[in-house]
């Protein structure tokens, strides 16, 4: 069986809202269209893939809060999250998306 993909963006809608549109998806951080930005795929520990669409100067702890804002029981049992191969654990917060390597890339969460 396939995971359900979630998308960090809402879809888009030819109708005048007269209501806020709320996102099916929480997010702790504004995406700058005027900046560069890519898109990350997240595949959570419990099999399901997010797809976020971030800046490039976004961080590791971003894509972390992220996780934990569209999953809030995930705060409270310790993970990491790496890329899949190479096998490499982002341990560093505060390192931009760019300069991990992160662009258009995949990243998954591991329960300690």
């Amino acid at each position: 069986p396939v995971p359900p993909i979630v998308q960090s963006t809402p879809p888009v809608s030819t109708t005048t809202a007269t209501a806020p549109v709320t996102q099916s998806q929480p997010s702790s951080f504004e995406v700058d269209l005027s900046a560069p930005t890519t898109s990350i795929q997240i595949r959570l520990a419990d099999g399901t893939r997010l797809v976020s669409r971030m800046n490039l100067t976004h961080t590791v702890g971003d894509i972390r809060g992220f996780i934990n804002a569209s999953r809030p029981g995930t705060s409270s049992r310790p993970y990491t999250i790496q890329t899949p191969l190479p096998v490499k654990v982002l341990n560093d917060d505060s390192q931009t998306i760019e300069a991990a390597g992160l662009k258009n890339s995949v990243v998954v969460q591991r329960w300690l």
